[in-house]
């Protein structure tokens, strides 16, 4: 009976622990699938592609840009301006995930952008809605070489 009770307790402690698993498996999944679409948007020019992933406040703040005493912070409205007219996007990045954290219904994700012409090191700040969607609110960048 002690052998059994034990055996039913670590099988029970396991599946706890593998759902609390699976689901911060499946919160990051998602925050993943809208971070690579953010991408996908700005290579493509797709406006469309924005919608419900950015958060109507987002921001891009740029430090040390265009020069080196220089910080540019970019509302939503002139970020999709400057896509629309073909100022900035257009370009192919491979992403890698290097890091992200959750906590509740507020996300930080580190992402390295690869291209053929350079690169980004970007920390996304996320929020979940009350309908629980994620929202990129801000995109801190630097540019690579």
């Amino acid at each position: 009976m002690t052998k059994l009770s034990i055996a039913f307790i670590a099988l029970f402690s396991m599946s706890a622990m593998n759902g609390k698993s699976q689901t911060t498996m499946k919160t990051e999944e998602t925050i993943k699938q809208v971070i690579e679409t953010f991408v996908e948007a700005g290579e493509k020019r797709e406006l469309n592609m924005y919608n419900g992933i950015l958060h109507k406040d987002f921001r891009v703040i740029a430090n040390r840009y265009p020069s080196p005493d220089k910080t540019s912070i970019i509302d939503r409205e002139t970020y999709i301006s400057l896509i629309e007219k073909k100022i900035i996007g257009g370009a192919h990045y491979t992403v890698i995930f290097e890091d992200m954290i959750v906590s509740n219904h507020s996300a930080t994700a580190t992402v390295k952008l690869k291209g053929d012409k350079g690169g980004q090191n970007i920390t996304f700040l996320m929020v979940q809605n009350n309908t629980g969607d994620w929202q990129i609110i801000t995109d801190m960048a630097v540019q690579t070489k």
